[in-house]
């Protein structure tokens, strides 16, 4: 198998899932840092799905595609602040334990969420208006950039060790979870009410309803047990000092690998989950009831694909469903956005359910493997703050970059050709790097 060798406390984690008193950690682990994530991108969903209300509510313009445009900028502002919350949020969990930064980054993204839901708009507000949406993304942003790699690194270190990459995969699955629970939210409320009551008032209420997602995952943060890679460092007196030094001395070429894989994944994932809605709407003129509905089937089925993919990673390696998923990013999206040009909820809906399999393939496999490049003292940190970068640098200018190719050229296809050109640079990178000893 195309994997790094396990750890020594990898090695000797118990093959069953079992723990104190019949209960079944790794399974808690499992629910507790799925809820978590799903809270997270339940938010990046809401706020995808609702970009042409949010536009004209925070950003009047007379341009149409100028309101869009800021809104999809202001999408991207949740992404610079991962960077600094994988930074502040690594720190921690190398420190401290994974069990703190999960209970308070969940805390951070619910309550300001439902902040969200209460904001006052331009019409009232004036400039404060979008200031203040603008403050609220840089703390959901900060809350995703110390969410991922901490839970994500928690499940795999739970996880027996034949079962890392079906384990790690939960991470994805539940954070698409979240994302299909939010575009579902928002077609619920594009039918039943008219579009007058939907832009006056209805928009605040998927926000609202983040709350008992925040009560649910707290709690069972705040509950379940520290990993048992880092109590095991813990006794040991073996954490390390300073995790960033550590870090960027040691581990410097896992962290760039982790950056290049970003390439492919962050594209690919980000156009099909954030900017396909916003595509099929404002491009081809969809309906907003039939358009989400295309997005909530092809998302359902996207997200049961991924832990079939972490499976396969565990099977016959990381390496080869990587490149797997590379393959598709490069041949995929032009002829998947061929079909969804010819319009129609059928052939919208398979044109998405094709560029959602390489999306699925990545994400199957990218957590285990970016756990496994870093050992248990800076792995956090090392996950965290590398994919928060590849993140903020990719998926968070992805949806802009995506629009301003269209408006720039003229060609409703130019989006596949950045997916193309992100699949082939992640490709290189998987070849280069992929498959080496991990960094000690």
């Amino acid at each position: 198998m195309s994997q790094s060798s396990p750890s020594a406390a990898e090695s000797r984690m118990p093959p069953v899932d079992a723990g104190p008193g019949g209960s079944s950690l790794p399974r808690r682990a499992v629910l507790a840092a799925g809820t978590g994530n799903a809270l997270e991108f339940y938010d990046f969903a809401i706020f995808a799905s609702l970009t042409p209300v949010i536009s004209g509510l925070f950003f009047p313009s007379g341009d149409p595609l100028a309101a869009i445009l800021s809104t999809l900028a202001l999408f991207g502002v949740g992404f610079v602040m991962r960077p600094v919350g994988a930074i502040v949020f690594g720190r921690m969990a190398d420190r401290l334990g994974r069990k703190i930064p999960l209970a308070v980054s969940v805390l951070i993204m619910g309550v300001t969420t439902v902040l969200v839901g209460v904001m006052p708009t331009y019409p009232r507000a004036g400039i404060v208006a979008p200031i203040l949406l603008c403050l609220a993304r840089l703390l959901q942003g900060l809350s995703v950039g110390g969410e991922f790699g901490t839970s994500a690194s928690f499940l795999v270190e739970h996880a027996p060790g034949d079962r890392r990459g079906r384990y790690g995969s939960y991470a994805f699955f539940s954070s698409t979870a979240g994302s299909v629970l939010g575009t579902l939210v928002v077609l619920i409320l594009t039918v039943a009410m008219p579009p007058d009551e939907l832009e006056s008032w209805g928009w605040r209420l998927p926000f609202l309803l983040g709350f008992p997602l925040l009560a649910i995952g707290v709690y069972l943060r705040y509950r379940i047990a520290e990993s048992p890679e880092f109590e095991e460092i813990k006794a040991g007196n073996a954490r390390a000092k300073s995790p960033l030094r550590t870090l960027f001395r040691q581990h410097w070429r896992a962290f760039l690998t982790v950056i290049g894989i970003c390439v492919g994944f962050s594209i690919a994932s980000s156009t099909v989950q954030a900017f396909v809605l916003t595509y099929i709407r404002s491009v081809l003129g969809m309906p907003a009831v039939p358009a989400l509905g295309t997005v909530v089937v092809s998302t359902t089925v996207g997200v049961f694909l991924v832990p079939a993919f972490g499976y396969l990673s565990d099977r016959y390696g990381r390496k080869p469903i990587l490149l797997f998923a590379c393959a598709l990013t490069v041949l995929l999206p032009l002829p998947a956005l061929l079909i969804i040009g010819l319009r129609g909820f059928g052939p919208v809906l398979l044109g998405q359910l094709v560029l959602w399999i390489p999306v699925a393939a990545f994400g199957g496999a990218i957590p285990a493997l970016f756990a496994e490049l870093f050992p248990t003292q800076v792995r956090v940190s090392g996950f965290g703050i590398a994919y928060g970068f590849g993140s903020a640098i990719f998926a968070g200018t992805a949806p802009f970059v995506a629009t301003l190719l269209i408006e720039s050229t003229g060609n409703d296809l130019a989006p596949a050709w950045y997916m193309v050109a992100a699949g082939i640079v992640t490709s290189a990178v998987v070849l280069a790097s992929v498959g080496r000893k991990r960094s000690t």
